[in-house]
């Protein structure tokens, strides 16, 4: 699914909201078939839009098919701890189609406050998708 241009706007102020935190570094919405949708990115390093698609695809499949052999269930969030911060992948489905919101945190910002973050931006996602012409969650 693409965004119309009024809803990339939409979505682009969100990420910027929330990119006011100074722990973030990146935000991504990603289709789960490797398709990026839109990126924010203040990381030291740069990312490819295509390549984090790709990545975050790779993951929801790996957690979707973790939970569902271990718990029967679909996964909700996923974390990466690595040695300078945290990656947060949230399962989104989006008018029937399925999604992958990905956010990334320094150090500063430990994991639950990652995970406040990342699961209260996926509700507002799914606000925005409640609008006329938008997904809805």
């Amino acid at each position: 699914m693409s965004f119309n241009p009024e809803h990339s706007e939409q979505l682009s102020r969100l990420m910027n909201r929330y990119a006011e935190n100074d722990a973030i570094e990146v935000i991504s919405l990603a289709t789960t078939d490797g398709f990026p949708v839109q990126t924010f990115n203040r990381a030291n390093h740069s990312i490819e839009q295509d390549s984090l698609a790709a990545a975050a695809s790779t993951l929801h499949s790996v957690s979707n098919a973790v939970t569902r052999q271990i718990l029967a269930k679909r996964f909700k969030v996923t974390f990466i701890e690595a040695e300078q911060g945290n990656v947060a992948f949230v399962d989104l489905e989006l008018e029937g189609d399925n999604y992958v919101l990905v956010m990334s945190a320094t150090q500063t910002l430990n994991i639950a406050s990652l995970r406040l973050l990342i699961t209260r931006m996926a509700k507002e996602i799914h606000q925005l998708s409640n609008k006329p012409d938008i997904a809805s969650v």
